[in-house]
């Protein structure tokens, strides 16, 4: 009796062991951002640059928007075109996606 209790038990934590595994590798889809504001947005030279944001959403985790990871390339004191905002993020199982705003830096 305790052999087949205790390999009872040993086939319920393999199913359960595979199960969680199984979940974990279906999620394949990437979390989405979404840019707050304009794109491209118009900056003043010479003004601080205040970013209006993003915010990210995954269908497994839900809002993930305090993980989003900002780099931006702003010269606030040169005019151009080529300025960019980079936004990233991963959800937990390790998917990511990234976006990008477009900034010129004018005078007006």
């Amino acid at each position: 009796m305790k052999k087949i209790y205790s390999i009872t038990l040993l086939l319920l934590f393999l199913c359960l062991f595979f199960l969680s595994c199984e979940r974990e590798d279906d999620d394949k889809n990437p979390p989405e951002i979404t840019i707050l504001g304009a794109n491209p947005y118009t900056h003043t030279l010479g003004q601080p640059y205040d970013d209006p944001g993003a915010t990210a959403s995954d269908e497994e985790d839900g809002d993930i928007s305090d993980k989003i990871n900002i780099e931006k390339d702003v010269d606030i004191n040169t005019q151009g075109y080529d300025y960019h905002v980079y936004y990233s993020v991963e959800d937990d199982a390790g998917n990511e996606t990234s976006a990008v705003r477009d900034v010129y830096v004018l005078s007006f």
